[in-house]
């Protein structure tokens, strides 16, 4: 017990604090956001943009550096062989590749209706800056970002979570981390909005991904495949971007959109699969 929660603080430390500390220097130098095809083409201004840009990149190592360091520390060469196993388990039945690619379209279909309903017009969907022959590189670029993120989330506190909780609890718990860990991020989209604006997309965002967690854990616990949760992180992303493009920034109202469909879609996953495992049931 004293040594899962020592393995668990020190992962916390070293994720939160590698990639904390990357995004605020970066934000120090003037990070920006740019357009993926500007970076893609390697359009900088000038060198502080570049190194600004590689500086906030290397944060979304964190949980990944996290997870190798930790595994090695408690459970040295034969951890990280296990470790590295799941990451490249692809060998899972054919659904759960259709569950990982289906779940975000629809959700994010889900929303544009929802907006269509609201009255903003079809036009403020769909308009990312991404041409359709870039995807798979934008996929790629994902998996190898944003995806590197699960062998540390799914693929070291997850488990751990799941030794003492619930699959339903842990997702909550893990959930709330993984959130949070976002924060610096967050605040830096909104924050020019005003503090009210930024209030209500923390805590739309928070919903959100806590909701998305419960898909994780679903996908995990019945594949034990990191590669898998990689892939729907990545296509996660890309499929929010395609359908909504920034239209949860430049309209507040659809902020929360997202939280509300993905936690009715959780409602009848947990209805499914029940919350004590959420593996699919023989």
């Amino acid at each position: 017990m004293i040594e899962r929660r020592q393995q668990g603080a020190l992962y916390g430390l070293i994720a939160f604090g590698t990639t904390w500390f990357c995004w605020i220097a970066a934000l120090v130098l003037g990070y920006e956001d740019m357009p993926f095809m500007t970076f893609i083409r390697g359009q900088f201004d000038s060198s502080n943009q570049l190194a600004a840009f590689i500086i906030f990149r290397l944060g979304v190592y964190g949980p990944l550096a996290a997870s190798i360091f930790v595994t090695y520390r408690y459970h040295k060469g034969e951890g990280l062989k296990e470790l590295w196993g799941r990451m490249i388990k692809w060998r899972v039945k054919l659904n759960w590749y259709l569950y990982l690619f289906l779940i975000p379209v629809i959700i994010n279909l889900a929303v544009v209706l929802v907006g269509l309903i609201m009255g903003i017009p079809l036009q403020s969907f769909f308009r990312s800056s991404i041409p359709l022959n870039f995807v798979l590189i934008y996929f790629l670029y994902e998996v190898f970002t944003s995806g590197m993120e699960e062998p540390g989330w799914r693929g070291f506190l997850l488990d751990k979570l799941q030794s003492k909780y619930t699959a339903e609890k842990a997702s909550w718990y893990l959930g709330i981390i993984w959130a949070v860990w976002h924060y610096p991020y967050v605040i830096y989209l909104y924050y020019s909005a005003g503090l009210v604006t930024t209030v209500f997309s923390l805590a739309g965002f928070t919903m959100a991904i806590i909701g998305q967690t419960f898909f994780f854990t679903w996908l995990y616990n019945n594949t034990k495949s990191i590669f898998i949760a990689i892939l729907f992180h990545a296509w996660l992303n890309i499929s929010m971007t395609m359908c909504l493009g920034d239209i949860t920034i430049s309209n507040p109202a659809m902020g929360i959109m997202p939280a509300l469909i993905t936690w009715g879609a959780v409602a009848i996953l947990l209805k499914r699969y029940g919350g004590e495992t959420l593996v699919k049931p023989v």
